[in-house]
């Protein structure tokens, strides 16, 4: 019998989809229903070493799968997986009652999160450019 917290299935979802950017990667993918590595630079405070391992880790997962297009320059796109796509649905549940808890203590809200989530109507200037009033 193997009894170990890494061979615990809350362990492997923490690390599949719930480390500190791999939600929002997920999200934004699913949200524009694919993504370029510069789209994720300008909407997250992200470095792109970060950005770059966290990719390549939901890649090995089968969350998400990585297009290059023979182009020159090289164009890359990123898609969800019908493993991502169904980890939506659950971080949806997450974000919902992450945000139902914050509503109700007065706590403010991110607007890029509440439009990615259907809260608040798509706006291009927002997603590309997310902490210019901050």
């Amino acid at each position: 019998m193997n009894t170990s917290i890494k061979n615990d299935p809350y362990s492997y979802m923490s690390n599949l989809c719930f480390n500190r950017w791999k939600p929002y990667l997920i999200r934004a993918i699913q949200f524009d229903g694919g993504t370029r590595f510069s789209r994720f630079t300008k909407q997250l405070p992200i470095s792109e070493k970060v950005l770059t391992s966290n990719l390549r880790e939901l890649e090995n997962d089968g969350v998400i799968v990585r297009t290059v297009y023979p182009e020159v320059p090289p164009r890359v796109e990123y898609h969800l997986t019908e493993l991502g796509e169904d980890i939506c649905d659950l971080l949806d549940q997450v974000y919902n009652k992450g945000r139902e808890v914050m509503l109700k203590k007065g706590l403010p809200v991110d607007k890029l999160g509440e439009m990615w989530h259907g809260y608040q109507d798509r706006d291009e200037d927002l997603m590309m450019h997310p902490f210019k009033n901050k």
